[in-house]
């Protein structure tokens, strides 16, 4: 496999690749360009699309230029995830060779520890995924001289949600701008907007809000709310459904045993934990689709697709709420 963005010509004592990351020049692009290539299809492939991608790889072919200083930064920005991406990937079988007679270890005395090279590995991961936020950033912010973003998928799922990114959910709810976490809870996000939003505000208002120009006042009246019923919701279902918590490694409850990554151990989080972490997220959501829907009742003239959908009576909530703790009368 041969990668469409790195060239052998420019990477004879790794030049290019140094410029990313600090390798030593004596590495041989042969050994990574096979890495470099799978990350292409793998990572870069659907985040530009196919059609941006080739044009992309034709540029870089082609010598590129400052000519298109769209492209030209584009590059730059793709090249610095997918070395990271690529070496994370390579990682263990970088420290081997391999022959007709097994494995043997390169690393001989100059071995790393343990801690060291877990840590190294979980930097190049996470440099190189959140990266790829940055580069969705830099393409819409773009598009304008990216006209073949419009057919990536990562564009087309962001116009069909409220939550565009990693950078938007983690303002509400801290992953540590993982855009790792963000992915797995993307499954959620569609989830509760499909099922839930619509459920609450209709369809045709809710495909309005995902057109509307959110800087306006009547949108920005309920946007910020409305976003955070959407990601306190997803919580709430991404724990029901997986017993877990969202982390970068997935939704898992994560207790470290000591200061080194390499020691950190897992555990499901016990029922009754799980049960009031659920609830207290839906908690949270309830309350900020009882504002969006409060905030609509106050300006009924704005949102006439609304109150087409619900009536001039909608409730607030269809939930009756009351904390059951040591109380001896139960009401569901």
């Amino acid at each position: 496999m041969k990668p469409n963005l790195f060239k052998p010509e420019h990477n004879l004592k790794a030049e290019e690749i140094k410029q990313f990351l600090p390798v030593n020049v004596t590495l041989s692009f042969r050994s990574i360009a096979p890495a470099l290539a799978l990350c292409e299809q793998k990572y870069m492939l659907p985040v530009l699309g196919k059609k941006l991608f080739t044009t992309l790889g034709d540029y870089y072919q082609n010598g590129g230029s400052l000519d298109n200083p769209n492209l030209s930064q584009l590059l730059s920005l793709c090249q610095f995830a997918l070395i990271r991406l690529a070496f994370h990937q390579e990682f263990d079988i970088l420290s081997v060779s391999l022959s007709d007679k097994g494995a043997s270890d390169n690393a001989g005395e100059n071995r790393l520890y343990r801690y060291q090279s877990e840590a190294l590995k979980s930097n190049l991961k996470n440099e190189g995924f959140d990266q790829l936020d940055a580069i969705l950033e830099y393409c819409e912010q773009n598009i304008a001289g990216l006209e073949e973003f419009k057919e990536s998928p990562c564009h087309i799922a962001s116009g069909n949600s409220l939550i565009k990114n990693t950078r938007e959910f983690n303002e509400i709810y801290n992953i540590n701008n993982s855009r790792l976490v963000f992915l797995k809870m993307r499954y959620y996000i569609a989830a509760v907007e499909d099922l839930e939003a619509r459920h609450h505000l209709g369809d045709a208002f809710y495909n309005g809000l995902l057109a509307a120009d959110h800087a306006q006042g009547k949108y920005k009246r309920i946007i910020p709310s409305l976003k955070k019923f959407l990601v306190f919701h997803s919580i709430h279902e991404g724990i029901a459904e997986l017993h877990q918590l969202p982390t970068e490694k997935g939704l898992i409850f994560q207790t470290a045993i000591s200061n080194r990554v390499s020691e950190e151990q897992y555990a499901p989080i016990p029922t009754k934990e799980m049960e009031r972490t659920r609830a207290d997220y839906k908690r949270k959501a309830e309350r900020y689709m009882a504002a969006v829907i409060d905030t609509l009742k106050q300006y009924p003239d704005d949102y006439p697709a609304y109150f087409s959908f619900a009536g001039a009576n909608a409730p607030q909530s269809k939930n009756i709420r009351r904390d059951n703790t040591n109380k001896k009368i139960f009401l569901a």
